[in-house]
């Protein structure tokens, strides 16, 4: 009796812990989330109170030997199909009972609708559960509409009919259908596919194919247990001018060994395929997916609802992409993921050259009326929550950064400050937590190769000391060697600092790792530095400094860090202008660039 008591008070103790720490956890949220509170101390003492719903699945736990664990301590997420849909799967499967199952059959079937983590329906996204289950695949959830009604699905079946019952060891989703596990190999469900016969024996002829059928339970290189793969299918490749698989071939295979990983058949099957599991979200939200193709990789991009494919801009030139068919991805094999695309698509063979990033020039600013406008003005970056878009990163909340409303904006046009294109960034920024300590800036397409980097900016003797770094807590991250001080200016002698004046010709300039950058004097010189005045109105100064040089491993966008420090200025206003990457071999000096956007070459 004290015994049934201790349990009844233990069993009221820990549904006040799980509700608490559910409602202190979801206080902030508003979701509609069907919730169910239970005083069951576990997953199968709630099956057992249900068996006109559960009795089968509990059957099947109890066959699998699994009802140990499941009734103990832990945190689990169980997706129970009701006994309706238990029924219809095994009559799929010609078994009239549980019991015609086997041993394994039953525990398979339980390790596939189970993930060992509690993942409540807040956590669903389109595409894959953060956890994986217990059998070693990944499900799916997204969303569908019936009748007015929205719904869960997983695995694109399976409808959610009840969620986020929470019992002591974890959490049961109910659904409405069987979940089965995908028992072919990428390799072997593509070829088990009509559509996709030139792809299957290219995946033959260059050896991928028996990569690609390995089951991801059985690899033995771990960062190959689950890989993506990208389909072109035989009408997207007859639409392009391949008639036969043998057309196709000849057009990319030129050593005559397609193994060959020279064989430009294989790089372009290798850039077909990716490490780990990338369902759309995972490509929707990734800017690049890295292919096993030496350092090239895919660029991504999500318009309005198409998924699209190497779309890049690359020297002002917008290149079209390809789209993913959306109903033809997402589909499951044993050891990863395969997506269709709408038309073929091979590695980009591009030629270094040299960019001239004018920093204020990105999608996000572009849209905004004030952007290159006739009138002076500002836009700025907190305000518009600019500070959390693909093109730009602070280092710290802008919320809590304790300056004015003119700080963290760029500046477009200003008729006392000569820039490039006539805009610039103004930042705030310093060492301490009341200013930025860093930015990080999303540079435009390079091509992979060496460059010499060139922050250019307005001198304002109230800046800081600055650290440049490239890809910084990415792969490839390079620190560059020299700092940047936006104290030094630009004047008729050379470059002024606190500590020495250098010679004022471009030779001489260059080899100290300065330049000039803007194309006229009337640009580049003002009555603050002793210049001749041009409009009557002095200005600041600018100077290009050369940061380093930088290997590009990549053909991507890549990202410019920005750290400061040293506190050496009083204000600490930083007015960025322009990065130029510019290839080792090339003129560092021309060309120049004016206030309108005129750009001037070398004479």
């Amino acid at each position: 009796m004290m015994k049934n008591k201790l349990n009844v008070r233990n069993t009221i103790i820990t549904m006040i812990v799980v509700v608490f720490t559910f409602v202190f956890i979801n206080a902030c949220k508003r979701e509609s989330l069907t919730l169910t509170t239970t005083d069951d101390v576990n997953i199968t003492g709630y099956l057992d109170r249900y068996p006109e719903q559960f009795s089968m699945m509990k059957q099947i736990m109890d066959r699998s030997a699994t009802t140990g664990f499941l009734g103990a301590y832990g945190k689990y997420t169980l997706f129970t199909p009701d006994n309706t849909a238990i029924t219809a799967w095994l009559k799929a499967k010609g078994k009239s009972a549980v019991a015609d199952l086997t041993v394994d059959e039953a525990r398979d079937m339980i390790k596939f609708h189970l993930l060992p983590d509690t993942v409540a329906t807040n956590r669903f996204t389109d595409g894959k559960l953060p956890q994986i289950t217990l059998y070693g695949q990944y499900l799916q959830t997204g969303a569908v509409n019936q009748g007015g009604v929205s719904s869960y699905v997983v695995n694109k079946l399976a409808k959610v009919i009840k969620s986020n019952i929470r019992v002591g060891n974890g959490i049961i989703h109910v659904l409405d259908h069987v979940l089965s596990p995908a028992t072919l190999t990428l390799a072997k469900s593509i070829e088990a596919n009509s559509r996709y016969s030139y792809f299957t024996q290219a995946l033959k002829e260059t050896g991928f194919y028996d990569s690609l059928n390995i089951d991801g339970a059985a690899a033995k290189d771990t960062t190959r247990r689950f890989q993506t793969l990208i389909l072109e299918s035989d009408s997207a490749l007859k639409a392009a001018g391949y008639s036969n698989y043998a057309s196709f071939k000849n057009r990319y295979s030129k050593t005559g060994d397609p193994k060959n990983h020279a064989d430009s058949l294989w790089l372009y099957m290798a850039y077909h395929i990716s490490t780990g599991p990338s369902y759309t979200p995972d490509i929707i939200t990734s800017p690049a997916i890295y292919t096993l193709a030496p350092k090239e990789i895919i660029t991504t991009k999500f318009a309005g609802q198409r998924i699209l494919l190497n779309e890049d801009e690359f020297n002002g030139v917008v290149e079209p992409g390809v789209e993913i068919n959306r109903t033809y991805s997402d589909v499951t094999a044993s050891n990863g993921v395969a997506h269709e695309v709408k038309k073929p698509f091979a590695i980009k063979v591009r030629v270094q050259t040299a960019v001239y990033f004018d920093v204020s020039d990105h999608a996000d600013l572009r849209i905004n009326p004030k952007w290159r406008g006739a009138a002076a003005g500002t836009i700025p970056l907190n305000a518009n929550g600019l500070s959390t878009v693909n093109g730009l990163m602070f280092g710290n909340d802008l919320s809590k950064v304790s300056q004015p409303n003119n700080y963290e904006r760029v500046i477009v046009p200003n008729a006392t400050r000569k820039y490039a294109y006539n805009d610039f960034f103004n930042l705030s920024m310093g060492a301490s937590t009341a200013r930025i300590q860093y930015i990080d800036i999303r540079t435009p397409m390079l091509v992979k190769g060496k460059y010499k980097i060139w922050i250019c900016y307005a001198q304002n003797g109230s800046s800081n000391l600055f650290q440049v770094g490239v890809d910084v807590g990415r792969p490839g991250e390079q620190i560059l060697p020299n700092l940047v001080d936006f104290r030094q200016y630009l004047g008729s002698s050379g470059i002024t600092s606190t500590t020495a004046t250098l010679p004022s010709a471009d030779a001489l300039m260059l080899t100290n790792g300065y330049k000039r950058y803007m194309a006229t004097t009337a640009d580049y010189q003002g009555t603050a530095r002793g210049e001749v005045s041009v409009n009557g109105t002095g200005w600041d100064q600018l100077v290009g400094r050369l940061a380093g040089t930088a290997d590009i491993q990549t053909t991507d966008r890549h990202w410019v860090r920005l750290t400061v420090v040293s506190n050496a200025g009083s204000n600490n206003a930083t007015y960025l202008d322009m990065i130029h990457f510019i290839p080792v071999d090339a003129d560092q000096n021309y060309p120049r660039f004016s206030t309108f956007g005129t750009v001037f070459n070398r004479p």
